[in-house]
C-alpha cells in the first residue's frame, strides 16, 4: 500500500461484485475508508469481511439504489462512522439485451431505474455534503456503448448509458465552480459478474482494469479534473 487515498472516505455502489468490488479493493489498498452499497447482502458481507481482514476501515449497507430513503440512511451511517464523503463511485448497473421488438416496458423501466435513476439518487444524497465542504469527487460508470455504434440487442442498455454519460457531463459543468470534480468512465466489454459470472474471455477487460482507471482519476492533484475517459481492449469487437 502506498497510501494514495489515505484519509479519504469513498462510497461505492455495486460493491459486492465486478467493477465495484475491484474498485473497493483498490481504494482500500491505497488507504481509503469505505462505505460499500449493494443489494446482494450475502456477497456484500463477504466483501466487507475480506477487506476488514486486510485491515481496511469498511462498512457495508444492503441498499437498492432505486430506494432514496435507504440511500439517505446509508449515507448518514457512513458519515457518522467514517466521516465526510470525499469520493462517490456509482458502479451499480445492469443490462437487459433483447431484440428491440422483444423489449418490454418493464425491461426499459428497470434498466433506467437502476442505471440512471440510481446514479441520480446517489449523487443527490452525497452532493449536498460536498457542496458544504467545497470539494469532492464523483465517478459515474457509463460504457463505451455511450460513445460508439455498438451491438445488436443493446438499444435499452446503451440508451441508459448515454443518459448516464449526459447527466455526468452536465453535472461536471454545474459543480466544477463549486470545487467538486465529476468524471465519466466509459469502459469497453469487461468480464465480470455483470453477465452472471466471469467467462474468462481473454479478449475482454477485467474489473481490475476499470479499478486502475478509477484510481488514476481519484489520485489527481486537487485542482485537476479528469472529465471523461473511454478505454477498452485494443481488439474490442465493436
Amino acid at each position: 500500500m502506498s497510501g494514495l487515498l489515505e484519509g479519504q472516505v469513498a462510497v461505492i455502489t455495486g460493491a459486492a461484485h465486478g467493477m465495484g468490488e475491484a474498485i473497493a479493493k483498490t481504494f482500500a489498498r491505497e488507504g481509503a475508508a469505505l462505505g460499500l452499497l449493494d443489494r446482494d447482502a450475502e456477497a456484500l458481507a463477504a466483501a466487507v469481511d475480506e477487506l476488514q481482514n486486510r485491515g481496511a476501515m469498511v462498512l457495508g449497507q444492503e441498499v437498492d439504489v432505486r430506494d432514496f430513503a435507504a440511500i439517505q440512511g446509508a449515507v448518514a451511517a457512513f458519515e457518522n462512522a467514517l466521516g465526510p464523503i470525499d469520493i462517490l463511485v456509482n458502479s451499480a448497473g445492469l443490462g437487459i439485451y433483447k431484440p428491440f421488438p422483444e423489449l418490454t416496458e418493464e425491461d426499459w423501466d428497470l434498466t433506467f431505474d437502476v442505471n440512471v435513476k440510481g446514479t441520480f439518487l446517489m449523487c443527490k444524497a452525497v452532493v449536498p455534503g460536498m457542496l458544504q465542504r467545497g470539494k469532492g469527487l464523483i465517478i459515474n460508470i457509463a460504457s463505451l456503448a455511450a460513445l460508439l455504434l455498438g451491438f445488436d440487442r443493446g438499444s435499452c442498455y446503451a440508451a441508459s448509458k448515454y443518459a448516464v454519460r449526459g447527466f455526468t457531463n452536465y453535472l461536471f459543468r454545474e459543480l466544477r465552480s463549486k470545487g467538486i470534480k465529476v468524471c465519466c468512465l466509459n469502459p469497453g466489454t469487461t468480464d465480470s459478474h455483470f453477465r452472471g459470472r466471469p467467462t474468462g474471455n481473454p479478449n475482454w477487460m477485467v474489473p481490475q482494469d476499470v479499478a486502475n482507471v478509477a484510481l488514476f482519476v481519484a489520485t489527481q492533484r486537487e485542482r485537476v479534473n479528469v472529465a471523461e475517459i473511454a478505454f477498452s481492449m485494443i481488439n474490442e469487437a465493436w
